[in-house]
């Protein structure tokens, strides 16, 4: 994402250095029982409770925590060290949680870079940001990017809430498997 500077107004460019050809996602693992999986947080209120509660699940299905990230701004995208170690460590990466637009952008981007680095990537994000996650998908060349939704609104949820979404999203990171 590019800055441009016009008299004090800063225009954002989502689609700046994003190549121009499409490419589909990477195949989702058959199940990820014995894989190293990794969550990049991007900073939301709860998703860091929100992606605690969704790897507690994925471990009882034999899934292996391998790393975990959070970003400094909910509104970038991560750094290419962030995603190198988590591409180095992971065979899977679960990012989110987009509940903005700015940020499911982003967490969009982050997905299709680690998805770049041969790692297939489950992004999750809400119901109100589907249409922005698609179009950041499309702008990035990978319409196709599979998502992970979840009810909206995130920032707000008691514990009961938040666990009922981590069992939303783990039905739908299973039944994505091998597609």
């Amino acid at each position: 994402m590019t800055d441009v500077v016009t008299g004090g107004l800063v225009v954002l460019d989502p689609t700046a250095d994003v190549p121009r050809e499409a490419a589909g996602a990477l195949p989702r693992p058959a199940t990820l029982a014995g894989l190293a999986v990794g969550y990049l947080d991007n900073g939301k209120p709860n998703s860091d409770r929100f992606l605690t509660l969704l790897s507690a699940r994925l471990r009882e299905d034999g899934a292996l925590d391998a790393a975990w990230a959070r970003k400094p701004s909910i509104g970038r995208v991560a750094s290419d060290e962030t995603l190198d170690d988590l591409a180095a460590q992971c065979d899977v990466v679960v990012t989110g949680v987009g509940d903005c637009a700015g940020c499911c952008s982003c967490t969009v981007r982050d997905a299709i870079a680690l998805e770049r680095r041969g790692v297939p990537a489950y992004v999750v994000c809400t119901t109100e940001m589907v249409t922005t996650a698609r179009i950041a998908a499309r702008a990035a060349g990978v319409p196709e990017l599979p998502l992970t939704v979840i009810d909206h609104p995130l920032g707000s949820l008691t514990d009961d809430l938040l666990a009922a979404r981590a069992d939303v999203a783990l039905g739908q990171i299973r039944g994505r498997a091998d597609r």
